[in-house]
């Protein structure tokens, strides 16, 4: 949950909603900043738990991951994932410590591969996140997003399936009003295909929807 609604769950709730689908949801943890001190707080893993067993059997046609943070939800979702086996599924690798390579991050980057990629569609790094990614086996078709990392004054993004390589190409928008277009980009990949798009049409519609 992010306080700003900038990323996180309500902008993915957001952008379901101009898809036309239906969102439901599960919190994995509280984003606060209190004199811009910015700070991220667990959901008891009990909590994980129940919210998930909250959902209706049945009632998913699609499963879109965002932060989670901590070893302990993981495992959680990846029980939960083994139930819904065949849904699409988009992981948006959120790595809240991007700057940072301590032991716990590793030891949380390994379990993240091991436990959640093996059922992820499609999986959404950013090119942080894909680089402390770099070298092990991610998916069967990854995007990478560019961002405001890309130098230049173009939007470009790399799509890979296994066999062909693609760049999603659009010009930068220049604003103050871009926080979580991560997020979206993710969620409405995920919608598209709930809609019942092919992959690459999904990515290739989400980055139009984003722009």
């Amino acid at each position: 949950s992010d306080p700003f609604s900038g990323g996180g769950i309500q902008t993915d709730l957001k952008t379901f909603e101009n898809h036309q689908v239906f969102g439901l949801l599960t919190l994995t943890c509280l984003a606060t900043a209190p004199k811009n001190h910015f700070q991220i707080h667990d959901m008891e893993t009990s909590l994980v738990k129940e919210q998930l067993a909250s959902i209706p059997a049945g009632s998913l046609d699609g499963i879109k991951i965002g932060l989670i943070h901590s070893e302990e939800s993981m495992l959680q979702i990846a029980t939960f994932l083994k139930k819904h086996a065949g849904l699409p599924v988009v992981l948006d690798p959120v790595l809240a410590f991007k700057e940072t390579t301590s032991v716990y991050e590793k030891r949380y980057m390994q379990l993240l591969i091991e436990k959640l990629f093996p059922f992820a569609t499609i999986i959404t790094p950013n090119l942080k996140e894909a680089e402390l990614l770099i070298g092990r086996k991610l998916a069967a078709t990854v995007v990478i997003k560019g961002g405001n990392r890309w130098l230049g004054q173009e939007a470009r993004d790399f799509f890979y399936d296994g066999q062909q390589h693609i760049q999603l190409v659009k010009e930068k928008v220049m604003a103050h009003t871009i926080d979580g277009a991560g997020c979206s980009f993710a969620s409405a990949i995920g919608a598209n295909l709930v809609k019942g798009y092919p992959l690459i049409e999904a990515v290739d519609l989400a980055k139009t929807y984003v722009h």
